[in-house]
């Protein structure tokens, strides 16, 4: 998001809703978004490795299309055109795979040359009518020079490593990002924004898979909140989609255009509890997330989002930011509990791919209220308890006198203790076998249980109170 308010402390529901939910995926990918992971080695190895130890699979990478391509290359589709900079992403993707992470690179903003005539002045970098065909051919010289061939620069007979996922823009259902959101004519208002990007999204794909045809391309993570008028800066982010994917409130056929896409994406950023849903009917909050899975099914069935399969839901950005020092975020014991819950919610709704936006705290500059104090380390490398429920998660989504639902993340293969604890004591109540960052909702005795906790090796998990 372009601004993120601190979180109010509220009460942390006791159980999570169990809400319709769709069966969780046999395994959840996590990761973080944070340049502290993708500047120079010598600061972003100890990071990575830190992401490694908070049970991490993938970093997202920030570009910019814009930084990648300041000036207008004569062969667009080649990589090796001298007027693309690759440099700094060259790092970025190599780092990340010599750390044993995926790297999932996200582009957005476009370079002077290829934004649109007339540009207002307004708050948009990059974001103003985006040529969607030059776009195109520089995806292709993207997931070209990222495919694991293409020779690395710097190291005489080594190959770059390969990048298998890409995200076409952040964010945009914001006119910071992407503009205009809106065009008027007379007293009607057209929202122009989801046209725009759907014919960004159309090319970038096309591009990526005519140098990567196994690649994933992953749509713009949307924002969570947009304005309830039209002609805002912003749109809702279930209007967004579904104007982009031409379907109506009802999910009727609106249009005839197709958008392709292999994955949905989504910034489900909530004010207070993750239980607590959106206010407005098309914003998108951590519970509210069938607003955007309902109509990309609708549309697949339709032929409106192509290919024709299944579309999984990748969070690529959520946080709350903690307190100590931040004055304002949640307490450090909620803070964590909120990363286990969004987890557990997110998961059971169908996200298969979570980045958490901060690995460590940003530096106050030039306040706490400007930027974000969201990562599970603070800023000299010691660990908040969110980073052992990012990385052993374990919730109890509902539980009964005699039976309590667990939901969990297995940290790495092997077997895993369920205990309760009774009386001031931590008894066993059954153990499973589990495959490396493996989901697993079961049923167990709760008896006179007041919380429940998991044990895999020298790991264990936060105690999740009844």
């Amino acid at each position: 998001m372009d601004v993120r308010s601190p979180f109010l402390v509220v009460a942390v529901a006791l159980c999570l809703s169990a809400a319709a939910a769709p069966a969780s995926a046999a395994s959840l990918q996590l990761g973080f978004l944070d340049d502290v992971q993708t500047g120079p080695p010598e600061t972003a190895q100890p990071w990575l490795a830190r992401a490694v130890a908070s049970s991490a699979d993938v970093v997202r990478i920030s570009s910019g299309w814009g930084g990648l391509s300041p000036t207008r290359p004569a062969e667009p589709t080649n990589p090796a055109d001298p007027a693309y900079n690759w440099a700094g992403l060259d790092q970025a993707v190599r780092g990340t795979a010599a750390a044993g992470l995926a790297p999932f690179v996200s582009l957005t903003g476009a370079p002077a040359w290829a934004e649109g005539a007339k540009k207002p002045a307004g708050p948009s970098v990059g974001g103003w009518k985006p040529d969607a065909k030059a776009f195109q051919a520089f995806a292709q010289a993207l997931a070209r020079r990222y495919d694991g061939t293409y020779p690395d620069p710097t190291n005489l007979g080594a190959l770059l490593p390969r990048v298998k996922a890409f995200q076409p823009w952040n964010e945009p259902n914001l006119d910071l990002y992407l503009s205009p959101q809106w065009t008027r004519k007379g007293r009607t208002f057209t929202n122009t924004g989801p046209v725009i990007y759907r014919n960004l999204l159309n090319g970038f794909y096309r591009g990526i898979k005519a140098a990567q045809p196994s690649a994933t391309v992953v749509s713009g993570g949307t924002a969570p909140f947009g304005d309830p008028q039209p002609g805002g800066r912003r749109t809702m982010p279930a209007r967004f989609l579904r104007t982009m994917l031409c379907l109506d409130r009802k999910l009727r056929t609106t249009c005839r255009q197709t958008t392709r896409f292999d994955a949905i994406a989504h910034h489900p950023y909530s004010v207070g509890a993750p239980t607590r849903k959106a206010l407005n009917p098309d914003d998108v909050s951590i519970p509210d997330l069938a607003k955007l899975t309902r109509p990309v099914a609708a549309a697949v069935r339709k032929g409106r989002a192509l290919p024709r399969k299944s579309k999984p839901l990748w969070i690529t950005e959520i946080s709350y930011d903690s307190r100590g020092p931040d004055p304002d975020g949640v307490p450090l014991k909620t803070h964590a509990r909120y990363v286990q819950q969004m987890l557990a919610l997110l998961n059971r709704q169908g996200a298969r791919v979570i980045t958490w936006f901060q690995l460590r705290d940003q530096a106050p500059v030039p306040s706490y209220a400007a930027t974000n104090q969201s990562g599970v380390y603070f800023r000299d490398g010691r660990a908040k308890p969110a980073q052992t429920a990012f990385a052993f998660p374990l919730v109890v989504t509902s539980a009964t006198r005699r039976r309590a639902k667990l939901w969990l993340r297995a940290p790495t293969a092997g077997e895993i203790v369920i205990e309760r604890r009774v009386s001031g004591r931590w008894q066993r109540v059954t153990s499973l076998r589990a495959r490396r960052h493996a989901v697993i909702q079961r049923s167990v005795p709760r008896g006179r249980a007041s919380a429940f906790r998991a044990r895999q090796g020298a790991a264990t998990s936060l105690a999740w109170r009844l």
